[in-house]
């Protein structure tokens, strides 16, 4: 009755239409109610550099350099990498520390979590203070003609954020002229 190429071929059109049936019904995300932007793209993944760390993440891109910049330049950041995961590895173990306290019974004060957020601050301090070292290496390894790029580069990344910033003003409604955000339960 049934034969083994029958039977594959049941199978394998049986799968492709409720694969068609699932992508008929799919639906894209609403569109935002009118007079609201559209929500913000997802996070970028945390890195010190690159498109999503901001203008100053970017101005070393674009910049024509020799092997030897381009190795010492991988050399300063794959040192910063590490200590940026091991930085990073410390505020998890941070993070679990205060929902620890924060979930643990009986009473927990301000004061008896200040340890923690003093362990936290130090710890900021530690990332802010990398990130600079790290920009300042880099920075090092450019020529004086390769600095100037940059700051032109730089200056025109902020030009090009401001004007963005005046053309979403522009359609912004006056803030008399906005909905009244709806009323708590």
């Amino acid at each position: 009755m049934f034969n083994k190429k029958m039977l594959t071929s049941l199978v394998v059109a049986s799968g492709l239409s409720f694969g068609a049936a699932g992508a008929a019904f799919a639906h894209p995300a609403p569109p935002p109610p009118p007079g609201e932007d559209m929500p913000p793209p997802p996070p970028h993944h945390p890195r010190m550099f690159g498109p999503g760390a901001g203008p100053m993440g970017m101005i070393f891109q674009g910049i024509k350099l020799t092997k030897e910049q381009k190795q010492k330049m991988s050399d300063i950041m794959a040192d910063a990498r590490k200590e940026e995961d091991k930085n990073r590895d410390s505020m998890k173990t941070i993070h679990d520390q205060m929902a620890t306290a924060l979930l643990s019974s009986g009473k927990v004060t301000a004061e008896s979590l200040q340890p923690i957020l003093d362990k936290q601050a130090a710890l900021e301090k530690t990332v802010k203070a990398a990130h600079v070292k790290t920009i300042l290496a880099l920075r090092d390894v450019l020529t004086p003609e390769q600095l100037a790029k940059a700051k032109l580069r730089y200056s025109k990344i902020k030009s090009i954020k401001e004007q963005m910033k005046e053309l979403r003003d522009m359609d912004a409604p006056a803030p008399e002229d906005a909905p009244a955000p709806p009323p708590l339960p």
